[in-house]
Order: structure tokens, then C-alpha cells, then sequence
């Protein structure tokens, strides 16, 4: 790919933009000339450049099958413009050459027939500048947040990459995990050993609706890290390095909600320490082509820890004006080690040694003792009612605690909740960050009115496991039966960017708004919470 970009480059430098016409006629065909140009803009994501070239290509094409290959770079064009009847036509009348083509189309072909198929249960909402797509009914109470979100990453993550996209970004939200698995290449197997629940690819946001895992993920957080993925490609035109366009996105994921960059939660300081202290980094060249095809998502989550990192000690030594500045470097030369090095005069290993230098001074400690992170566990159609239950036992990882955490259960179950509370109590000691434990305790002492005893425990776990819905609904529970509605707001709120799917949490939402006179939202409130309860949309 890069010799074929390298000769076009040459002979647009050579000819320019006025010898489109009989003038290109050089040593390949018009007809070559145009399908090469089309490749190159959509590799560089141009898609308006393409269409044009693709049209230039139809009128140049003689034989039977160079009107088939034009029929397939304008299926391909209209895939990334997200044109998927298109583009699956077009791709049809390209198989029905009588001449044998590439066994590439043939691929493609397959490909467009299934992704198509999704494509075409797609319904759209279109904001400014998005158009959020979604195919499951009750994935409908997505969008309103989404585009929310998305335009906030769009003022901020563009102020910080100095990137504003004059046409819509497509987003699509998958109804499926095979869907998904199809729509981004990516095999069943890598979704669930890395955790990618997005990605951003032909031209697209596709993430995988939080309705299919039983406590949801932070999708909200994912869309912000696609968003800035999405301006890298662009700003780029596709020449940046794994490394550093993962480490962009994943700083700068949390740029939909907050103004101040907070990297290193205690989550990816534990991780940065424990392999620290064995010496077992992940290389960098392992992380190409794609965090996907790590080994696993321990690896994965040390990897965003790495990059992530890299980033901030870019932020903090050379100030915020360096991403625009490293993105138009990497942009003119193609080449990341040398833009690096002209926006930091340094050469890329000294700058990779200055960083673990940095990293190593901040002495980092290893605040959770048990970090393993658990492969993604999805819902299957119809299961939705059970999805948000305490089935989750054997994620404590202390015996003891564990086997106090089950008498607990026992007991609550009989209606006993102080001996329930003493038992989870007695867990807590074993194993005082178990996020498990904590809100079965937070969910027993909320019961007993007991509000704030409930927030001592629920509160330190904020930081700890900020993707963790529970956590939230009970501190939303204990701040609004405390009357401190604003702050059971916010909390309720983080549940939304999780698990919006939960009615107990709309209820509580709608609840909280009539209290406040806020009539627009308890309106919204109740629109949601019909669609969850429309057995039809199940």
C-alpha cells in the first residue's frame, strides 16, 4: 500500500490536479490512473475525492472488466460514505462479470452482503454533526445520550486537536455481537479476550450496544475514544503509529465529561507498577496492528496504560499545543519517529527512555491487589430481565470473603438484613475493595436508612472501579433518600454512561426530575421507560 500511495503522490506532484482528463494518459491507463487515485483517497479517508475519481473511473472504463473493478471501488466508496444498499448493489453488478475477477472482490462481496444486512435495519437520528445509527428497538434510548456525548468530544477533543469535521461522522451501534464481530473484522475470539466493544474503521464509529453485557461498559467514554481515533485518521491521513493513536484516544476518552486530564487511576497506576517491578512491559511493535490482537486483555489494559501514559508526559513536557502540532508532523512526513523527534528534538528512543524515567520516578505503588481483568461476558436475546442480578459471587476473589459474602446472601434473602449487613461486614475485611462486597454492604445499610454508613464504603470505590453501575445506584439510592437530590442526580447520571438500560434507574431518574420541576427530562424519563417496557421491543 505505501508504494502504490507513493507512486500516485508522484504523479499528482507531477501532473497536478488539471491533468484528470486525456492529459493523465501516461504510462498506465486513464483507467488505472483513476482506480489507483480512488484507493488513495480512501485510504487517506477522502471520501468526496473518491467519489469523484470513482466517477471518473465509470466513464473510463472499456472492457467488461474494468467495468466491474469500477464497480467495485464505487461499492467500496459508498461503503464509506455508509450508503449500504449502494453499495451492496454496486457490488452485485461487479460479481456478474462473466470475466474471472480478483479473489479479493469476491471477499469484499461476501463482506457487503453481511454487513448489509444489519445495515439495512439501521435507523438514523442526525445531530450537527453526527448521524447515530441503531437496529435493536431498545437501543433507540441510546441516541439521545450519545449525541450528547459526541457533541461534547467534538468542542473538546477538537479544541485539543485543533480538528473540526466539516461533514457528519457516521456512528453505528450493533445490535449483536456477530454483527459487530462482521461490521469491524474483528473474530468473536479477540472481542472477548481484549474487551474491544468499538472501534473506528471505514469511516466509521461502530460500537456494540451496552444492553448486551450484564453491567453494561462505559460506552459513553468509548464513543469519546473512537471520536478522537476518528480526527487522527483524518488529520493523519492514516500515517500514524498504533501506539501513539491509541495513547491520543484513550487520554483523551473522558473529554466528553471533564475539562482536566486524570489518567492514572489507580487501576492503570497498579498495572504500571506490578510491571514495572517485573520488567515486562508490552513492546510497542507488538501493539501493531491493533490492540485487538493482543494476547489477552491483561495485556490489552497494561498496553492503554503504556500509551496513555506516553501521552500525558507529551501534555505535561511540551504543553497542550503538541498533538495539532505532532499531528500535522505526522501528516507532511508519514513517518512518527521523525515528527516525534522534530516537535521534541528528541530521537524516538530517547524520548521512549525519558518516559519510563518519568514513569519510574513517580514511584507508583500497587493500590488493588487483584487486577486480573475477566474476559467480557454478553447477554443473549431475551435475557435482558435477569441481565443486572447479583450472579456474581465468583468475582470475589478472597475464599473467606467470598464464603461470608454467600452467608450474607443466605440471610438477606430471608429478610435478616442486620445479620446480613454483619456478615458482608466481615467479608469487607478480607477483601475491603471488592466492589462486589461493598455494594451488597452499601445495598443492606440503604435498606436500613442507614444513608451515610452506606456512602463510608461507596465512595472510595469511585475511584477505584469507575465502571462498576452498582456503585452509583446505590449511592444514587443513598443521596436521594437522604433529600440531596442534586448529588443523587450526578450519581445516577455515571449510571447512564454505563448501564442505561436498568428501568430501576430510570424510575429513580424520573422521580428525582419531577422533584426538581425539571418537566423536559421527566418527559424524556418516561418515553424511555415505555420503551423498556415494551415487551414488542424485547
Amino acid at each position: 500500500m505505501r508504494v502504490l500511495l507513493s507512486t500516485v503522490m508522484l504523479l499528482l506532484a507531477a501532473y497536478g490536479s488539471a491533468a484528470l482528463g486525456a492529459e493523465s494518459e501516461i504510462s498506465s491507463s486513464r483507467f488505472q490512473f483513476h482506480i489507483k487515485a480512488v484507493e488513495e483517497h480512501l485510504y487517506k479517508w477522502q471520501v468526496k475525492e473518491a467519489t469523484v475519481r470513482s466517477k471518473l473511473a465509470f466513464s473510463a472504463a472499456g472492457t467488461e472488466e474494468e467495468k466491474a473493478l469500477a464497480n467495485y471501488v464505487a461499492s467500496r466508496v459508498e461503503f464509506f460514505k455508509g450508503n449500504y444498499a449502494a453499495s451492496l448493489r454496486m457490488a452485485q453488478e461487479a460479481k456478474q462479470s462473466k470475466k474471472k475477477l480478483p479473489k479479493y472482490i469476491d471477499e469484499y462481496v461476501e463482506y457487503i452482503q453481511k454487513v448489509a444486512e444489519t445495515g439495512s435495519m439501521f435507523k438514523e437520528v442526525a445531530s450537527r454533526n453526527f448521524k447515530v445509527r441503531y437496529a435493536h428497538p431498545k437501543d433507540k434510548i441510546l441516541v439521545h445520550f450519545a449525541i450528547d456525548g459526541l457533541e461534547k468530544s467534538y468542542a473538546n477533543i477538537g479544541r485539543d486537536f485543533n480538528r473540526y469535521p466539516d461533514v457528519p461522522v457516521i456512528v453505528e451501534i450493533f445490535p449483536s455481537l456477530e454483527s459487530f464481530s462482521h461490521a469491524s473484522t474483528l473474530t468473536l475470539r479477540e472481542i472477548q479476550t481484549t474487551g474491544v466493544v468499538g472501534v473506528c474503521k471505514f469511516n466509521r464509529i461502530m460500537i456494540l450496544s451496552p444492553r448486551l453485557l450484564p453491567r453494561g461498559y462505559k460506552w459513553l467514554d468509548t464513543l469519546a475514544h473512537e471520536y478522537a481515533h476518528y480526527l487522527i485518521f483524518v488529520a493523519t491521513e492514516n500515517n500514524m503509529a498504533v501506539w501513539l493513536h491509541e495513547g491520543l484516544a484513550k487520554a483523551h476518552e473522558s473529554r466528553w465529561r471533564d475539562d482536566k486530564r486524570n489518567f492514572l487511576t489507580p487501576l492503570y497506576e497498579t498495572v504500571l507498577a506490578r510491571a514495572l517491578n517485573e520488567d515486562r512491559l508490552v513492546p510497542l511493535e507488538k501493539m501493531h496492528p491493533s490492540f485487538g490482537k493482543l494476547d489477552s486483555a491483561d495485556e490489552a489494559q497494561l498496553a492503554f496504560a503504556q500509551v496513555g501514559t506516553m501521552v500525558e508526559f507529551l501534555l505535561d513536557r511540551w504543553g497542550e499545543g503538541v498533538i495539532p502540532m505532532l499531528l500535522q508532523e505526522v501528516k507532511e512526513r508519514g513517518d512518527i519517529n521523525s515528527a516525534l523527534q522534530t516537535v521534541t528534538d528528541l530521537e524516538f528512543g530517547s524520548f521512549y527512555e525519558e518516559w519510563e524515567k518519568d514513569l519510574r520516578s513517580k514511584s507508583l505503588k500497587e493500590k488493588i491487589s487483584d487486577t486480573k481483568v475477566i474476559e467480557l461476558k454478553f447477554v443473549e436475546e431475551g435475557e435482558g430481565e435477569d441481565k443486572g442480578s447479583e450472579l456474581d459471587l465468583g468475582e470475589v476473589t478472597d475464599l473467606q470473603a467470598r464464603e461470608y459474602t454467600r452467608i450474607g446472601d443466605l440471610l438477606r434473602s430471608r429478610g435478616r438484613v442486620r445479620a446480613a449487613a454483619y456478615e458482608y461486614e466481615k467479608a469487607l475485611r478480607h477483601n475491603p475493595l471488592s466492589p462486589v462486597v461493598v455494594n451488597r454492604l452499601a445495598s443492606v445499610r440503604n435498606s436500613m436508612g442507614k444513608y451515610v454508613e452506606a456512602r463510608e464504603v461507596l465512595i472510595p470505590l469511585v475511584d477505584y472501579f469507575p465502571g462498576y453501575p452498582n456503585t452509583f445506584i446505590n449511592l444514587g439510592k443513598s443521596y436521594m433518600e437522604s433529600g440531596d437530590y442534586k448529588r443523587a442526580l450526578r450519581a445516577y447520571e455515571n449510571v447512564i454512561s454505563i448501564d442505561p438500560f436498568d428501568p430501576e434507574l430510570h424510575s429513580s431518574l424520573l422521580h428525582l426530575y419531577d422533584k426538581l420541576g425539571l418537566k423536559e427530562e421527566s418527559k424524556s424519563e418516561r418515553e424511555i421507560l415505555a420503551v423498556l417496557a415494551d415487551k414488542e421491543t424485547r
